[in-house]
Formats: C-alpha cells, structure tokens, sequence
C-alpha cells in the first residue's frame, strides 16, 4: 500500500497554498531564548539554560472557495488527496509517498480517505494529528486557529463554528469537550470523521526551526483568558504535587517518599486526570508552587499567577524544555530535579526526597 504523497507546512509549501485562489494567509513568526536557566542543585541540563532557541512560525488560512476541497479528515487536515501537517526538525526530511512500514507513516497516524459531511456555515478546522496529549490540544497544533483568528482581529471569526474530528475507532479525548466550552464557550461545535464547508475554512499550519516550540503570543492570549475567567481573590496559596501514579511512563517510582517529604510543608497531592479541565486549570491558578514528573498537566501553568513556582523532575538529561520555555515567557520561576534512578524504555524513575527539600531551599520555598 502507498500512503498519498504529504505537504509539509514548511515556507515553500505554506506560499503555494496561500496563492492558491480563495485563500488568504496570516503570518506569525517568533523566536525567543529564555531570559535565565531552570534552576538546579548542579549544572542544570543543557536544553534548560538561555542558550535554548525557540523558534517557529504559524500559519492562519482562511479559504473561501469550496472548490480547493480543505477539509478535517479523521483527525488530519487535508487539502484534496494531500494530508497537511506542521514541518519541524524530526519530519522536515520526509520526501514523496510514504510506504507502509511502521516508522515510516507520516505523523497523525494517515487513514484512508472518507466522504466528507459538507457544512454551509463558517468552520474553523481544530487538528492535532491525532495526538492525544493535552498539551499539543492548548497550544499548537490544537487552538492555534482560534489564538491565531484574535491575534490577527478576523471579523466575525467568532461566529465560526468549530470542527474537530477523530479516527473511526479512536475517540476524541474526554478532556477536548470541556477544553473547548472553556476557551470559547460561545462557538457552535461540530464532531465528525470527515467535515468541510461550502462557505468557508479557516485553519492553521505550522512551521517549527527548534525541537521545542511555544508561542509567546499565543501564551498571553491563554493567560489573559485564565485569568478573565478564574480571577483570584487573593494570593495563590496551594502547594501542590502531581501524580502520574496512573501513567504509562515518566512515573516517579518512590512518590511515597516524596509526598511524605512535601506533606509538612504544605504540599497535597493530585492526579489531574481526575479533575475537569476548569478545575485543573483554577487548581493551577491558586497554586504557588507545583512540583511533579514532566508531562502535559504542567501546560496547565497557562492559569498560574506570574512568580509562582514550577518544580519538574526530569527523568535524565534530554530535550524536556516544553515547560520550561512556557515558564520564561509566564514569568514563573522554573527549576528542576534530575532521577537518581531510572528505566531507559518507561523514563519511570526515581528521586532523591532530600534532594528535593535542598532545591526547594535553594529556590527560597520552604
């Protein structure tokens, strides 16, 4: 079998798209290195340091012309028998069609083509390349059209309904409902395997230079829309730890030890799967220190109020700069923990209780 050949969303393949009749582009390009290191008890791991580059660009497409047949196909966008997704460092290289062999597919998981349910009002096309984690569905590729749609000032682009859709057997993510009441309550939402309009489509591309990229922008618009939505009272005053006791991977193996350590200084512990989207992020905005193994639940340090602290525990050293470069540019102090032990294949792992406590001190918590 040959998967259909792939446009990357890199600069050449985001021009021919935007000639293309009946569609209109906006730009958005960033960079940024952070404005001081993640602190640590030792040197801390090269990817949390100012000498990190973020760098990237964003795309916003409007298409008004039906007959360029854009549309949102089991998760993926598509442009006639193309699929669309964003150009970074790992798929940049891919050339052609794809043969199908396991590591070989183009991201998102490529499903066969279906018809597609032809909608007559506005649609804004929400993908994530059917990425599951909720960190990708907050920042990019998940709410990049709608951040992108108010940064630009689109007229009436609230009056656009949006579309998301998933695999046949393969079920949008339970926290993408509430996500989206959240963050645009007022918009018409639309769930289907395949969907375009006849009207218009309106969607978002990217192009990322570093291995990591946030957006600043885009960052700011999440916090203001926290902070309009949760606003606090008074100073944030929890001190919270987050499990991933039911994840997969990068599970802290010794949590026992570390809660026990953390309880006399105030801290209490919480599995975020549990809570709804708002709760997660109002928990967030009332916190002052957050401490817990990396994983998408620190995205929700968008609702934290600026100079609270985030504590990650890192399993070794590598690329885990996400949160890191989402605290820079929030203003929040970031430090982190290196595992004293850890399993190469889970990234589960271990951490030193003192250690910890010492970091703490070092960062004037406790």
């Amino acid at each position: 079998m040959i998967y259909p050949p792939t446009i990357l969303a890199g600069s050449t393949q985001a021009q021919a798209l935007s000639a293309l009749p009946g569609v209109t582009s906006w730009l958005l390009d960033e960079s940024f290195h952070p404005r001081r290191p993640s602190i640590s008890l030792t040197e801390p791991v090269a990817s949390l340091t100012s000498d990190l580059l973020i760098s990237g660009r964003q795309w916003l497409y409007e298409a008004t012309d039906s007959s360029q047949a854009f549309s949102l196909m089991s998760g993926l966008l598509r442009w006639k028998q193309f699929c669309l997704y964003e150009s970074n460092p790992t798929n940049s290289d891919a050339k052609g069609c794809f043969p199908s062999k396991p590591g070989s597919r183009p991201p998102g998981w490529w499903h066969r083509v279906r018809p597609i349910q032809l909608r007559s009002e506005r649609l804004t096309l929400l993908s994530t390349h059917n990425n599951p984690n909720y960190f990708h569905w907050l920042t990019q590729p998940g709410l990049a059209p709608l951040f992108l749609q108010s940064h630009f000032n689109l007229p009436g682009h609230q009056q656009s309904a949006i579309a998301v859709s998933h695999r046949p057997r393969q079920k949008l993510p339970s926290f993408v409902e509430p996500l989206l009441s959240f963050i645009a309550p007022e918009a018409h939402r639309i769930t289907s395997l395949a969907i375009s309009s006849s009207r218009s489509c309106c969607f978002a591309m990217q192009e990322q230079d570093s291995d990591v990229f946030v957006s600043p922008a885009q960052l700011a618009w999440l916090r203001n829309l926290c902070h309009l939505k949760l606003p606090l009272g008074c100073r944030p005053w929890r001190r919270i730890y987050l499990s991933r006791t039911h994840a997969h991977t990068r599970r802290c193996l010794n949590e026992h030890q570390l809660i026990s350590a953390l309880s006399p200084h105030g801290f209490q512990s919480y599995c975020l799967e549990s809570l709804p989207v708002e709760a997660q992020l109002r928990l967030f905005s009332e916190s002052c220190v957050v401490v817990g193994p990396h994983g998408a639940g620190f995205a929700n340090m968008i609702a934290c109020q600026p100079s609270t602290a985030i504590i990650e525990l890192i399993p070794r050293p590598g690329n885990f700069s996400h949160y890191y470069a989402m605290a820079d540019q929030l203003d929040l102090q970031h430090g982190h923990l290196l595992a004293t032990d850890y399993d190469l294949k889970s990234d589960n792992f271990a951490i030193d209780p003192d250690q910890l406590i010492s970091l703490m001190l070092l960062m004037e918590l406790i």
